[in-house]
């Protein structure tokens, strides 16, 4: 069988390029023609900032890069984010409550930051195009026994922790109460919830290390475990109303399972994706009803009720979980307007200060609440008590620290980012990869979470899920064990035939 040639990597990327460029504006001009609300400036930078995406989305589609390939990923939740989001918000006519841009109106707010997310999109994909060197040939090699051995440990830590969580809650009926009803009682308890939820998935992974010859074999056992381990981790973590403390755990399994079980198809990739949807979805409901939402099982409340009483519908799923375009226009029209300044950084010095209690300094560094609620209300409404939890993605904090040059630089980091993860990425999959393979796992969901979150989400997300994984497999590490210099001597005088021989017998 012969290998992909120049030839064909150049003529497949062209023609990933002529669908983006022919098939996304086609969509817009359509959608323009349907409704008269999207006959406005801002839908050309947008539809730019599809074409710029979504060419990885298409290379993904024609299968000319891997499932779960981490540049690919961001393509295709790019055209979402970057494209469909801002056609969206006009289209659904979906925006924050009490907030306004200023007298030029949403659409020239989205254009604004269209304009500038096209910029930025050009950069990336001036990064992504620098040459550099292919995935590295020699990778860490981690000791099997050793690694069963450490990561039954941790899972035993993580379990006694849970244990004593629940403990200092009361017991089991405490802990069911604080999860559903009081969850102010977790105040003070981040590290040790941190080491308590860690533990299904270090024994998820643990599983498919151990036993991955008979898991190939049996897709109904990789089933079952990929169930219990999103039973297990809404029962430790979930039932608090933390979707991320069993979505992102589930993520990560799944790239577990394509990398060291069997392949995960575009099709089963496609209908995952669609069931995370209306899991955030689902999940939103509960966040906000509680234990009510077992109201619409009982068939006492509709969905539709619930959803209205809690403002979690399919819209704010989609464009304010898993959207920003909106708040990230807003920040840029006030800054534009004049109407707020830049924080010059103090967001990104506050972030690691928030995870750690009792930070000398934590009090007198502005936080990312601090700073977005006075921009997006105005100056002084932090001091009175309104706190604004909106999330602002990798670029939106960019802007709201260092202004439009700062969001512009956040394109630089997302490419230098991607750049390495997908270099990992193919380095993990090579079959005899295990340490790669496990501690690429986080640059997956990564991807996804740098365009959504803030510094302090992507370090809880980092605290939380990688950094436990990642320990347990540094420990694992089989330590290379340099030859005796006579053994080396003897090995260089030795004629190669002999040696052949000898390995022969």
């Amino acid at each position: 069988m012969t290998g992909r040639g120049p030839g064909d990597d150049a003529r497949t990327a062209a023609t990933s390029w002529l669908l983006a460029a022919t098939l996304i504006p086609t969509a817009s001009a359509v959608l323009a023609c349907v409704d008269p609300r999207l006959r406005h400036w801002f839908l050309i930078p947008v539809t730019v900032c599809g074409v710029l995406i979504g060419v990885d989305a298409f290379e993904w589609l024609l299968r000319r890069r891997d499932v779960f390939d981490p540049q690919a990923i961001l393509g295709l939740f790019g055209v979402h984010f970057y494209y469909l989001a801002p056609v969206l918000h006009v289209l659904v006519d979906y925006w924050p409550a009490l907030l306004h841009p200023s007298a030029s109106g949403w659409r020239s707010a989205l254009g604004a930051m269209a304009l500038l997310n096209m910029a930025g999109l050009a950069v990336y994909r001036l990064v992504l195009s620098l040459p550099g060197r292919g995935p590295r040939r020699s990778a860490p090699r981690l000791d099997p026994a050793r690694y069963q051995s450490v990561a039954l440990v941790a899972v035993v830590i993580g379990v006694l922790a849970f244990g004593v969580e629940v403990v200092l809650l009361g017991g089991p009926g405490g802990f069911l109460t604080a999860m559903t009803q009081d969850r102010e009682a977790f105040a003070g308890l981040g590290w040790l919830l941190l080491i308590s939820e860690s533990f299904p998935l270090l024994l998820f992974c643990l599983v498919l290390v151990r036993w991955r010859q008979l898991l190939r074999r049996r897709v109904d056992l990789v089933l079952l475990l990929l169930v219990g381990l999103v039973a297990v981790q809404f029962l430790v973590g979930g039932l608090r109303g933390s979707r991320s403390a069993v979505l992102w755990p589930l993520v990560l399994g799944l790239v577990l399972v394509h990398l060291l079980v069997r392949p995960i198809s575009r099709k089963a990739f496609v209908a995952s994706a669609a069931a995370v949807v209306m899991f955030v979805y689902a999940y939103g409901l509960y966040k906000g009803a509680g234990v009510e939402v077992v109201d619409i099982a009982k068939g006492t409340r509709t969905v539709e009720e619930v959803s209205a009483e809690t403002g979690r519908d399919l819209p704010t799923v989609l464009l304010a979980d898993l959207g920003r375009a909106d708040v990230q226009a807003l920040l840029l029209d006030r800054q534009r307007a004049g109407a707020a300044g830049w924080s010059y950084g103090s967001t990104y010095v506050a972030a690691p200060l928030l995870l750690v209690p009792g930070s000398v300094g934590a009090e007198q560094v502005r936080s990312k609440s601090a700073v977005g609620t006075d921009v997006l209300y105005g100056p002084g409404v932090y001091d009175s008590g309104l706190r604004s939890q909106r999330v602002f993605g990798v670029t939106g904090e960019a802007i709201l620290n260092f202004g439009p040059a700062g969001g512009l630089l956040s394109f630089v980091f997302l490419g230098l980012f991607l750049r390495f993860a997908t270099r990992y990425y193919a380095q993990a999959r090579r079959r005899d990869a295990l340490a790669a393979k496990l501690l690429c796992l986080p640059l997956c969901a990564i991807t996804v979470i740098l365009v959504t979150a803030d510094l302090d989400n992507i370090l809880a997300f980092y605290l939380g899920e990688a950094l436990p994984l990642a320990l347990v497999v540094l420990c694992a590490i089989a330590r290379r064990s340099r030859p005796a210099v006579g053994h080396r001597q003897y090995r260089q005088s030795v004629p190669n035939a002999l040696l052949v021989s000898n390995h022969l017998k």
